[in-house]
């Protein structure tokens, strides 16, 4: 899965000025072919590390003249659910220069991934459901749609 800031045109889409599937799978740069090959099964738009868009990609095509690759791709049903809840995937911090991201679709088919600390603390993600730790040890849980929680408080 190849995932995609749209830090900046986010904004035109929520603007009208242009649409979800041109920005995702739009001209990105520096993706080479192994990354294609490994990770081009779907894509997901984020936007402050929110999941904002999901498609599967279908095809792509590299230019030529620029080497940027268009994706072609249609709105994914099966990651639909994704969209809303926060980024799978490591976080883009501010001034973060790279635009894209991947992550192997099996970490969201097979379910655990590793605890990504950051200075706020740690997140992971499993089956679907985020846990997020923070630095003073407050815990947040977001299920997948669908999804509940339990808390279950020790006894001593």
């Amino acid at each position: 899965m190849i995932l995609v800031n749209l830090s900046k045109s986010w904004a035109e889409v929520v603007a009208g000025s242009r649409d979800a599937a041109d920005v995702t799978l739009g001209d990105w740069a520096g993706i080479t072919d192994d990354s294609v090959a490994r990770y081009a099964d779907a894509i997901l738009g984020i936007h402050r590390n929110e999941v904002v868009t999901a498609f599967d990609i279908e095809s792509w095509h590299r230019d030529d003249e620029t080497g940027r690759i268009r994706f072609h791709g249609r709105p994914s049903e099966r990651w639909a659910h994704l969209i809303g809840t926060p980024n799978p995937g490591r976080e883009w911090v501010k001034g973060a220069a790279r635009p894209i991201k991947y992550l192997d679709t099996r970490v969201l088919i097979d379910g655990d991934v590793p605890v990504e600390d950051s200075p706020d603390g740690g997140r992971a993600v499993v089956r679907g459901y985020t846990l997020t730790v923070d630095g003073q040890g407050q815990a947040t849980v977001l299920p997948p749609p669908g999804g509940s929680v339990t808390v279950l408080v020790p006894t001593t």
